[in-house]
């Protein structure tokens, strides 16, 4: 299902992002194990599922989604998937701040930044496969 999301607050950038140490009932990390995520947005609607060293990209016009192979760089305060598409690099940074629905008025844990190439979508996120 795709979902439309918004962080709870307005982001300038990425670095913004990086700097809010917003509280939650969750943590990114748990025994040292990184957590699953699946992180969404709108226009244009997208879906992110990570796995590993594999994220699946979902779109309206990629349903199966495409698989890209990427590194994993973790801190305490965000999670960030880093990788090459083709002849474009990509980054899903997952950070631990509220998110709300704009759609739907659900609330995320996590909010993420998806950057393909020269386009940045941002979305929310949740623990899950």
């Amino acid at each position: 299902m795709l979902t439309a999301c918004k962080q709870s607050q307005p982001v300038g950038d990425v670095a913004e992002f990086q700097a809010s140490k917003a509280s939650s009932s969750q943590k990114i990390e748990s025994s040292g194990l990184v957590r699953e995520f699946v992180a969404r947005g709108n226009e244009p609607f997208w879906t992110i599922k990570s796995n590993g060293a594999t994220l699946t990209w979902i779109t309206p016009e990629n349903l199966q989604g495409s698989q890209l192979k990427v590194d994993k760089v973790i801190s305490a305060d965000n999670v960030k998937y880093v990788g090459v598409d083709g002849d474009s690099d990509f980054t899903l940074l997952i950070i631990q701040t509220p998110c709300v629905d704009t759609m739907s008025g659900e609330t995320f844990d996590f909010a993420s930044v998806w950057t393909h190439g020269r386009e940045r979508n941002v979305g929310c996120a949740a623990t899950g496969g």
